[in-house]
């Protein structure tokens, strides 16, 4: 980890912005989760992973009568995921960026991997994030609410940038094997294997 925030200069500055867009996007967190699963649901291959998981969170009735092209939003695990975004992005605004943070940050990888999503859609859904906290924080300038034109909205992309590629990192390393990446050493002495 410290690797990465030396390498991209992501340090307390970065934090600080992010923390002070709390203001600009908690309000508009529930209009973010609800585009990010308009956009899955738009998409077969991505809806496909709630379909296949529907036996796990949702009950009886929508389990029987479900197809692939019926099966909506409306369904408990959908509601249950919506709810664990929200608290994900929360999380990324508010708190320190500290162990626990990092234990967040990695549980995002390993979760995914279990369920067997691949790699691309978690990569994609990222970036679809990116741009939607950029063109939040850019409505906000554009707003003109009393703090709007004291709003760092080129630091505060910046920052997230960093945060979104951070994340990326600690996603991309339960699909990958750092060791055949640089082509030598055991995994145990995997740049990888000393973050956590």
């Amino acid at each position: 980890y410290q690797y990465i925030c030396d390498f991209i200069e992501f340090g307390e500055a970065d934090i600080a912005l992010v923390h002070a867009s709390a203001k600009i996007l908690a309000p508009r967190l529930t209009v973010l989760v609800d585009a990010v699963y308009d956009k899955l649901f738009s998409f077969d291959c991505t809806k496909r992973i709630f379909f296949g998981e529907r036996e796990k969170h949702d009950n009886a009735t929508d389990i029987a009568s479900s197809s692939l092209e019926n099966y909506d939003q409306n369904k408990p695990q959908i509601g249950m995921r919506k709810g664990a975004l929200k608290m994900y992005l929360t999380r990324l605004v508010t708190k320190p960026y500290d162990g626990t943070m990092l234990s967040v940050l990695d549980k995002m990888g390993s979760m995914h991997r279990i369920i067997k999503v691949e790699l691309i859609h978690l990569q994609i859904l990222l970036t679809f994030v990116q741009d939607a906290i950029t063109a939040e924080c850019f409505r906000y300038k554009k707003s003109g609410e009393p703090d709007a034109a004291d709003f760092d909205v080129e630091g505060t992309v910046r920052a997230f940038g960093k945060v979104i590629g951070i994340q990326n990192q600690f996603i991309s390393r339960w699909y990958e094997d750092p060791v055949s990446q640089c082509g030598h050493g055991a995994a145990t002495t995997s740049w990888w294997c000393t973050i956590l």
